[in-house]
C-alpha cells in the first residue's frame, strides 16, 4: 500500500511511446487568456490539458477535464499541516480538519447569537483548563465545559454540511491532514458544481468550533487506535530518529499531552493565519467546462482577502553519521525497517532516490524483488520513498522467515543497497524503470486520482512543466551517475528499527473525561440549509448499461468465451483468463497459483521470465478466491500479443522446482504464524467463524502435514490445466474486436475436450436465532465489535429496497447510526450498519453492524447499536436527503470500461440479467419514509445477533458481555483452524 500511495503522489508524465524521441520532448509553460479575460498557465504536450489559474487574491485553481462520467472530483488544499502546528499544541492542524465539518455562523446553528455566547464561554474554559496543572481543578473545569456544551448543543444542528453534500449526490466526502497540507475532498455530480462551490465558499469563510468536546473524543479514539497499531508505532520510532527535534519527527495526530489540553483560541489563530487564499488551491478534475468553472470559483473564493504568511523556520538537522537503532515491541509479527534521509522535494536527490527505489523494488524485476522475494530469502521485502519540502526519505523493509533473525534480515537489505553502490544491476533496468513509471502514470491518470498530482505540485510549489518533465530528467541519469550517487549517500547514515513481538511498553493512552451525550437536533434546519436545498438544478438523466450491447461476446470453443470491451481512452490493455473454480473446489489450485510466481520454464529461469515481462511493460498477476480464479496481464497494448505469448508459454511449460516449493511451504507456515498475531487477520477469521462456525472457507486450507506431502509436479500440472476448464477470456483495450479474437484464437491453448469443474465444497451457515457472543483476546486498548444476523434468501426485490435503507440508516456520515454513535455519544471513531447482499443468489442477506471503541465504552456501544437496530429512528428530512443522494448518484454514475464486464459477472451470480440500478432508481424515485419503515420492521427489527468481539480480556468486561448473550472465548486455533 505504501508503494501504491507513493505512485499516486508521484508527479506523472504520460507518453504513449517509449522511444528515443521521448528525450526530445519539451514541456513549456505558456501564458494564455480565456474568453472571459482570465489568465492561465498551460503546458505544451500536457496530456491532461491542465489549466492553472492564479486569482488576484493568490488562490490557485487547477482544472482538468475528464468526461468518463458526469462527475467532478474536488480537492480544496491548504498548504498547512502538522509542520505549521504551534509547538505547544501539536496535532492542531489535524483537529481543525475535523472541526471544518461543523458548520459556520450561517449553517449548523438555529440561533447563532445565543450559541456564540456559549461557545465563547467554552473557549475561555478550555484556556483555563489548558493553563492549570492541578488534576482536580482540570476535572472541575471539564465538568463545567460539559455543562455549558450541553446548553450550547441546543442551538447546534449537527451534520448540516454532510447533509448538504448528500443532497447534491456527493461521494468520497472526507479530509486528510499531512505534515505539509490539509485537503478536503468530494466527488460531485457535474451539474451541482455551482452549488458545491458556494457551499464550500461558505464553509471556509467562517468555520465555527461547535460540538467541540464531543469531536475531541473522536480524536482521542483516533489516537488510541494508533497506539494499538504496531505499524504506526514503528513509524513513530523511525521518524523520531530520522528527524530528531524537527516537526517531521512527531506524528501528525500530535503528542498526547497536547491532545489533553486543547485550545480553541490557538485553533482559530491557526485558521486565520493559514486558511487564506494565497495559501490555498481549488483543484477540480472531471466533466467540467474550463471557462464557466473559473468564473464560478472567482465569484466566490475570489472574495477572500489575502494575507502575508508567516515564515516558519526549522533548525537544520545534523547529518546521521552512524546507524541509529530503535526497538518497538507489540503483539504483531516481527519486521525490520531501514530509513535514509535526503534533501527535499525540489533537490536533485529526488530523481536519484526514486530511480534507486524502483531498481530495488518495482514488484517485478527489482533487486529486492528477485534476490529476496523471488528467491524466498525473506518472507516479504520492499522499499518506498517520500519527499517533503525540506527533506526526503528512502525506506526499506522486510519480514523474516521462520527462524530467521532480524539481524540476518537487516544484512540482506543492506546487501541489496550495496549492489546498487557497486553497479550490480542490469544496464537496461534504468530505461525499463522509466518506461514502467510512465505506464503507471497512464493508469493513474485514467481517472480521478490524477488529482493528487496537482495537489502535490501546489504543496511543493513546483512548476507544472517541471513535474511533467520529471521522468525525462530521470531518463537522463546514467548508470555511472546513479552508482556515484549511491556511493555518496548510502552509507552507515541510516535509522534501523526492529519491530519485535512482545508486550507493548511505554504506551500513552489519552484518558477521556466524563461527558454527557449531546442531543441530536433533528427538527431544526438553518436558513442557509433551507435555501441551499431549495435551489433546483437541471437533473441529469441516468444511463443504464445494456450488457448484451456493451460486451462483444463470442465463443472460442465449446465452453470458452471471448469477451471484448474497447478502450477508447488510451493505449493500455488488460487480458484476463477467468475460471469459475477456486479453493472451495480444489485447495491445491490455490496452492498452485501461489507457487506460480516462483517457477521458470524450459526456456526461462523464474527471474528471467519476470525480467521479460518488465521489459515489455506488461504486468502478470494471478489470484484464486474461494470460487473463482484469475490469471491476467496488463500494460501497453502494442505488447499485448508478446505478453500473451509469454503467459501461454509459462502456463504450458512451467517446470516444477522442489527447492522453491519447500521454501514456499516454509513461507506459508510463517505467514500463518504471523496472521495469528495480526488483529485485522484475527478479525477476519472471527467473522468467518461467526458466519459458518469452525468449518468455513477461511479454514479450508491444506494442513501443515499435507503441505509437506504435496508433489510440486502435481501443482505444475494444475497450472498447465488452468485453461482446460470452461472459462472466459476477457480483453479490454484499443485493438479491434476481430483482431483480438484472432489473437486469442491463434495464441490461446485450449484442449480438444474441456474438463468438468469439480463440485464446490459447501459450508453450513450458523443460525442466528438467538444471541451469542464470541470473544477473542488480543493485547489492545480498543475493542472491535461486529454484529451479524442472518436474514432472508437473496431476491432482487429485497436488494433494490435495501439501497435506500442503507443510505438512510447506516452507510454514510449523515446516516442515523453515524450521527447517534459518533456525533451524539462520541462512542467511537467509526461506526456503521447495513443490510448486506450476498455474492450468490443461493445465499442469504445479512444484517451487519460495527463499532470500534474503548474497552470502558464497550457495553454502552453495544447498547446503542442494539437500540438503533431494534427501534428505528424516523426523520423525514434525513430520509429526503438519503433519497436524493441515491438518485443523484445513480443519475451520474457510469458503469464503463472494465467495470462493465465485472458488474455483469457479479450480476450473473445473483441471477440478474440487467443493470439493476434501473430498478433501484425507479423504486427510490417513488419511495416514502413509510417504505423505509416497512423495510426496517420486516427485516431489521427484533433480530438476534452473533456478536464478534476482539479485545484485551483484562480490560473488556466479559461478565457484562454475558448480559448480551452466552459468551464463548475462542482460542486462535479455533478461528484459524491451525
Amino acid at each position: 500500500m505504501k508503494k501504491l500511495f507513493r505512485v499516486l503522489m508521484v508527479m506523472t508524465v504520460i507518453s504513449l511511446f517509449f522511444s528515443c524521441s521521448e528525450k526530445k520532448s519539451k514541456y513549456v509553460s505558456l501564458q494564455k487568456t480565456d474568453p472571459n479575460g482570465y489568465k492561465y498557465e498551460e503546458v505544451t504536450n500536457d496530456p491532461l490539458k491542465t489549466r492553472i489559474y492564479t486569482l488576484e487574491n493568490g488562490l490557485k485553481v487547477y482544472l482538468s477535464q475528464n468526461t468518463d462520467e458526469p462527475r467532478i472530483f474536488t480537492f480544496i488544499g491548504v498548504r498547512a499541516g502538522a509542520l505549521s502546528d504551534p509547538r505547544e499544541t501539536t496535532g492542531l492542524a489535524h483537529y481543525f480538519e475535523h472541526m471544518m465539518f461543523k458548520g459556520t455562523d450561517r449553517f449548523g446553528t438555529n440561533n447563532w447569537e445565543k450559541e456564540k455566547v456559549l461557545l465563547d464561554s467554552i473557549s475561555g474554559l478550555f484556556e483555563a483548563h489548558k493553563n492549570t496543572t492541578e488534576p482536580e481543578v482540570k476535572k472541575a473545569i471539564y465538568k463545567k465545559i460539559d455543562e455549558v456544551s450541553q446548553e450550547a448543543s441546543k442551538y447546534a444542528i449537527p451534520n448540516e454540511y454532510d447533509k448538504m453534500v448528500s443532497t447534491i449526490g456527493a461521494k468520497y466526502t472526507n479530509a486528510g491532514t499531512s505534515y505539509e497540507f490539509t485537503v478536503y475532498m468530494n466527488d460531485i455530480p457535474s451539474n451541482e458544481l455551482d452549488k458545491w462551490i458556494n457551499m464550500e465558499y461558505e464553509r471556509f469563510r467562517n468555520p465555527v468550533l461547535r460540538l467541540f468536546h464531543t469531536e475531541l473524543e473522536t480524536v482521542y479514539e483516533e489516537f488510541n487506535m494508533s497506539q494499538d497499531n504496531d505499524g504506526r508505532r514503528l513509524n513513530r520510532a523511525v521518524i523520531s530518529a530520522l528527524y530528531p527535534g524537527h516537526p517531521l519527527g512527531t506524528d501528525v495526530i500530535g503528542r498526547p499531552e497536547d491532545l489533553k489540553n486543547p485550545s480553541m483560541v490557538n485553533i482559530m489563530n491557526f485558521y486565520h493565519t493559514w486558511y487564506v487564499p494565497n495559501n490555498m488551491a481549488v483543484i477540480l478534475t472531471g466533466d467540467l467546462d474550463y471557462d464557466k468553472t473559473i468564473k464560478m470559483v472567482d465569484a466566490t473564493f475570489g472574495k477572500y482577502k489575502s494575507k502575508p504568511l508567516p515564515e516558519v523556520k526549522h533548525a537544520e538537522l545534523k547529518p546521521i553519521e552512524k546507524p541509529v537503532v530503535k526497538e518497538v515491541y507489540g503483539p504483531d509479527a516481527e519486521r525490520v525497517m531501514l530509513a535514509y534521509r535526503f534533501g527535499g522535494y525540489q533537490s536533485p536527490d529526488r530523481k536519484f532516490v526514486t530511480m534507486i527505489d524502483y531498481i530495488l523494488t518495482n514488484s517485478t524485476a527489482g533487486l529486492i524483488d528477485l534476490d529476496l522475494n523471488q528467491s524466498q530469502k525473506v518472507l516479504k521485502a520492499g522499499s518506498y520513498s517520500d519527499f517533503y519540502n525540506e527533506y526526503g526519505e528512502h525506506r526499506l523493509y522486510a519480514t523474516p522467515r521462520q527462524g530467521q533473525s532480524l539481524d540476518e534480515v537487516r544484512d540482506l537489505l543492506l546487501a541489496e543497497v550495496e549492489k546498487v553502490k557497486k553497479g550490480e544491476f542490469d544496464d537496461w533496468l534504468i530505461q525499463a524503470t522509466v518506461n514502467n513509471l510512465r505506464l503507471n502514470a497512464i493508469r493513474q491518470n485514467e481517472g480521478r486520482w490524477r488529482i493528487f498530482n496537482y495537489l502535490n505540485s501546489f504543496i511543493e510549489q513546483t512548476n507544472w512543466a517541471d513535474e511533467l518533465g520529471f521522468y525525462d530528467e530521470m531518463e537522463k541519469i546514467t548508470k555511472d551517475q546513479l552508482v556515484a550517487f549511491a556511493q555518496e549517500h548510502y552509507k552507515d547514515n541510516y535509522v534501523l528499527a526492529y519491530k519485535r513481538t512482545g508486550e507493548a511498553k511505554g504506551l500513552v493512552k489519552v484518558d477521556k473525561p466524563e461527558m454527557t451525550p449531546v442531543a441530536i437536533n433533528r427538527k431544526d434546519q438553518s436558513k442557509y440549509f433551507t435555501d441551499f436545498t431549495a435551489q433546483q438544478v437541471e437533473p441529469l438523466k441516468p444511463m443504464f448499461v445494456n450488457f448484451k450491447e456493451a460486451i462483444d461476446e463470442k465463443p472460442l470453443e465449446d465452453g470458452v468465451m471471448v469477451d471484448y470491451i474497447p478502450n477508447k481512452t488510451n493505449e493500455l490493455f488488460q487480458l484476463d483468463y477467468v475460471v469459475d473454480m477456486g479453493s472451495n473446489h480444489d485447495p491445491l489450485l490455490a496452492l498452485a497459483v501461489k507457487y506460480l510466481p516462483y517457477l521458470g520454464t524450459d526456456k526461462y529461469p523464474a527471474a528471467d521470465l519476470k525480467k521479460e515481462f518488465y521489459k515489455l511493460g506488461v504486468d502478470l498477476n494471478v489470484n484464486t478466491g474461494n470460487d473463482r480464479s484469475y490469471v491476467f496481464i496488463s500494460g501497453l497494448d502494442k505488447n499485448a500479443k508478446k505478453g500473451m505469448e509469454l503467459l501461454e508459454h509459462l502456463l504450458a511449460n512451467a517446470q516444477p522446482d522442489q527447492e522453491a516449493y519447500d521454501k514456499l511451504v516454509e513461507g506459508i507456515l510463517k505467514e500463518r504464524v504471523d496472521n495469528k498475531l495480526n488483529q485485522y487477520q484475527i478479525r477476519r477469521a472471527l467473522q468467518y467463524f461467526g458466519q459458518y462456525g469452525k468449518v468455513n472457507p477461511f479454514t479450508n486450507v491444506i494442513s501443515e502435514e499435507e503441505l509437506h506431502k504435496v508433489d510440486p509436479a502435481v501443482l505444475v500440472a494444475k497450472l498447465r490445466e488452468f485453461s482446460h476448464y470452461p472459462h472466459r477470456v476477457f480483453y479490454y483495450g484499443p485493438t479491434s474486436s476481430d483482431q483480438v479474437y484472432q489473437m486469442v484464437k491463434e495464441g490461446h491453448q485450449v484442449p480438444a475436450e474441456l474438463k468438468a469443474i469439480p463440485p464446490e465444497k459447501e459450508f453450513a451457515m450458523q443460525s442466528t436465532d438467538e444471541n451469542k457472543v464470541y470473544f477473542v483476546n488480543y493485547d489492545k486498548s480498543q475493542v472491535d465489535i461486529r454484529m451479524m444476523s442472518q436474514s432472508i434468501p437473496f431476491s432482487p426485490k429485497t436488494y433494490v429496497n435495501s439501497r435506500l435503507f442503507n443510505e438512510y440508516y447506516g452507510n454514510s456520515m449523515s446516516s442515523v447510526v453515524f450521527q447517534e454513535i459518533r456525533e451524539s455519544r462520541a462512542l467511537a471513531y467509526s461506526a456503521w450498519a447495513g443490510y448486506s447482499s450476498p455474492s450468490k443468489k443461493e445465499d442469504p442477506f445479512y444484517i451487519n453492524g460495527a463499532v470500534y471503541t474503548q474497552a470502558d465504552k464497550m457495553m454502552d456501544a453495544i447498547g446503542a447499536m442494539n437500540g438503533l437496530l431494534d427501534n428505528m429512528i424516523t426523520d423525514n428530512r434525513l430520509f429526503g436527503i438519503a433519497r436524493e443522494s441515491v438518485m443523484k448518484n445513480i443519475q451520474t454514475e457510469r458503469i464503463n470500461k472494465t467495470n462493465i464486464f465485472w458488474t455483469w459477472l457479479r450480476n450473473q451470480r445473483l441471477g440478474i440479467d440487467k443493470d439493476i440500478r434501473q430498478d433501484v432508481y425507479n423504486q427510490v424515485e417513488n419511495s416514502s419514509i413509510a417504505d423505509v419503515e416497512n423495510f426496517f420492521n420486516e427485516h431489521m427489527k427484533d433480530q438476534h445477533y452473533t456478536y464478534l468481539v476482539v479485545g484485551n480480556r483484562d480490560d473488556a468486561d466479559l461478565d457484562a458481555l454475558k448480559k448480551v448473550g452466552p459468551v464463548e472465548e475462542l482460542a486462535l486455533q479455533d478461528i484459524f483452524g491451525y
